[in-house]
């Protein structure tokens, strides 16, 4: 999973101003391209540099009572791109958050631990999300961060590519300390390791990733068929921690499979009753693209366009809600949180384009929530109708965080090269 960046630190023309004793104080309402501006309280401080309408705009620096120093460009008081250095002496390069003042660090940046060790990549809200880690030992870590810091306080790598110094690399997952979870390194490309025996074909590494969701307090977990399919192991992330899955039940026909995880969610998802209507309003959940773009869980809200599916299947339903691949698997949901049905497919771009001369928009497909009911009343699973009660927004989003989960699809190389034409691969897991 390679993550590449380019990073441009910012080069500053300006001087700090080390003689300030006949700057002016800034004006309270006013402009001015040089003056001066103390702050009192406990987060006290001074401010340098140019201001328009009496907030921080342009170049400035600003230094804390905390031994805190900003060095940089600010857009209506807020820091924009810039140099900070922090009082315990970690230094940051880069774009700020200016939505929210708390947003921190928050764009592409470098960060320079006080350990020594740096960090390069995408910040958001403060934190690192996707980069490269520097290691003491020159070793390069290449990751995605998960942040939960309710848990573990801190961040949990999900994926990464570990480079060693002397050439060898780890691919795959990490546990919750942040340490490769399964050692397997691989040569590297001046044939300096010996470790070719922890690189044979029957290894298994992550080529793939679909959406699950849970059905019922007991960990039995509804995803695709063509999820799983060829998978030598199905892995259930959630909040930093992974579970390897137990295959339970597949229905080939309707694209349905049934996994169990061995731990209890805290929601699960009720199957609605009522069979779904033409303008119900619908949202879906999942992981599209897997963790390229982020590791949060991603929303999609739209309507029931159609009662059939390709080819009048009445196993499905059309919504103009928008699925891509790693959607698949996911929940599609009422606004109660009631299960609708279970994102399956869109139509190939090539195929209508080539066909009819245009591009399709808003043309999704689910599978019923009775054929899930099917499939789980065959296999002797419990699960929930819908309720009668009427969930509020917070309590949505929730269930959806705590419901649904991000399933990664593990092969050996053999089953690589069997599957390659048949499932979504990551192009560098």
């Amino acid at each position: 999973m390679k993550i590449i960046f380019l990073i441009l630190i910012t080069v500053y023309s300006f001087e700090v101003f080390s003689s300030n004793e006949n700057l002016p104080n800034c004006p309270q309402y006013g402009s001015h391209p040089k003056c001066i501006k103390t702050f009192g309280g406990s987060y006290g401080g001074k401010y340098i540099g140019s201001v328009t309408n009496g907030q921080s705009n342009g170049y400035g620096v600003f230094i804390g009572k905390s031994g805190e120093k900003y060095d940089g460009y600010w857009i209506d008081g807020l820091r924009s791109r810039g140099k900070q250095t922090f009082s315990d002496g970690g230094i940051y390069d880069g774009d700020w958050g200016r939505k929210y003042p708390n947003l921190g660090m928050h764009g592409m940046g470098i960060y320079f631990y006080p350990n020594g060790e740096s960090f390069e990549g995408l910040f958001s809200k403060n934190k690192p999300a996707a980069g490269t880690l520097v290691k003491k030992d020159g070793s390069n870590l290449t990751l995605v961060y998960s942040w939960d810091w309710e848990k573990y306080k801190g961040g949990s790598i999900l994926f990464g590519t570990l480079t060693y110094p002397d050439g060898t690399t780890y691919e795959g997952e990490f546990d919750k300390y942040n340490n490769p979870k399964d050692i397997k390194l691989s040569p590297s490309d001046d044939g300096k390791s010996d470790n070719k025996s922890q690189s044979q074909s029957n290894d298994i590494r992550p080529v793939a990733s679909g959406t699950g969701f849970a059905i019922n307090e007991e960990g039995s977990i509804i995803t695709n068929n063509h999820v799983v399919d060829g998978c030598e192991a199905v892995k259930v992330h959630h909040k930093g921690e992974t579970y390897t899955s137990t295959m339970i039940a597949k229905d080939v026909i309707n694209d349905l499979a049934i996994i169990k995880v061995d731990f209890k969610p805290n929601y699960f998802f009720t199957l609605k009753e009522q069979d779904p209507s033409i303008l119900d309003e619908i949202v879906v959940a999942g992981y599209p693209f897997g963790m390229q773009i982020s590791s949060n869980i991603k929303v999609t809200k739209g309507i029931v366009s159609s009662l059939a599916g390709i080819g009048n299947n009445y196993s499905q339903i059309q919504i103009d809600a928008a699925l891509q691949p790693g959607n698949s698997g996911g929940p599609i949901i009422d606004l109660e949180g009631n299960l609708v049905g279970v994102a399956v497919s869109k139509l190939d771009l090539m195929t209508i384009v080539e066909d009819y001369g245009v591009v399709p928009e808003d043309t999704n497909f689910g599978i019923k929530s009775n054929v899930v009911k099917n499939l789980l009343l065959g296999n002797s699973i419990n699960f929930s109708s819908s309720k009668d009660y009427r969930s509020n927004n917070t309590d949505l989003v929730e269930k959806i965080n705590e419901s649904t989960f991000f399933l990664s699809c593990w092969m050996s190389q053999e089953n690589i090269k069997k599957y390659g034409d048949t499932k979504v691969m990551f192009k560098n897991p």
